[in-house]
């Protein structure tokens, strides 16, 4: 199994992010000002 390469993913940054259970976490309360999330990125070929 290969490992993706980095650039296969954009990052997106939100001040916060929501559980399955629709609860809310806040990155403040985490001490940070956001959360990073990695979104791959679909190529056309």
């Amino acid at each position: 199994m290969e490992k993706e390469k980095s650039s296969d993913y954009i990052y997106i940054f939100r001040a916060f992010i929501t559980l399955k259970d629709g609860t809310r976490l806040y990155a403040r309360q985490h001490g940070k000002k956001a959360f990073r999330i990695a979104v791959p990125v679909e190529h056309q070929d």
